[in-house]
């Protein structure tokens, strides 16, 4: 397979989770650009990237790109009709429309709730929602895995604590009743 094969395979499998990791990581950036951007970084050092980091290396690259991009700007403090526009572009990526309004209640508090996290947190909890592996994810935190699995129950505990759906608190509850 050529290098061009091979970056487009990844390209294709790669850029709606990479998008998806953005927008829920810094959902007021332009985390369209800063994918976009890392993409011509990968297509540039192709070559050079060890085959087995390419996700992780990718991952740092949009990471520290959004980090440049809040320091160009300042973060709102209040909700503006700016930001807001910004949040439902961002839950059109994430989410299907066909959603009923309670279930669209809970996922703006759950993303509200992610938003909150510290990022070590909110981007360990999102990569491992996109299915990278602990290595993976130590790698672009630049911690340990067992640390990375600290990072990923400590998140979802505050976000339970936020958003917590008492329903789903009484079912996971209740699974181990009826068993001897």
């Amino acid at each position: 397979m050529t290098p061009e094969d091979s970056f487009s395979d990844f390209y294709q499998r790669e850029r709606t989770r990479l998008l998806r990791f953005a927008a829920v990581v810094s959902p007021h950036l332009d985390h369209e650009s800063a994918v976009q951007e890392a993409f011509v970084g990968a297509w540039r050092h192709w070559p050079t990237i060890d085959e087995t980091r390419r996700r992780a290396w990718m991952v740092k690259t949009i990471r520290n790109l959004l980090v440049d991009q809040s320091r160009r700007r300042e973060r709102p403090g209040e909700v503006t009709d700016e930001v807001a526009a910004r949040h439902r572009g961002t839950f059109r990526i994430l989410v299907q429309r066909d959603r009923d309004p309670e279930t669209w209640q809970e996922l703006n508090s759950t993303f509200a709730a992610i938003a909150d996290l510290p990022d070590r947190l909110r981007t360990a909890l999102v990569l491992r929602f996109w299915d990278f592996g602990d290595d993976e994810i130590a790698d672009v935190l630049g911690c340990r895995r067992e640390t990375v699995r600290r990072y990923v129950t400590e998140a979802r505990a505050r976000i339970s604590e936020v958003v917590g759906n008492q329903e789903r608190r009484a079912r996971r509850s209740r699974r181990g009743e009826g068993r001897s």
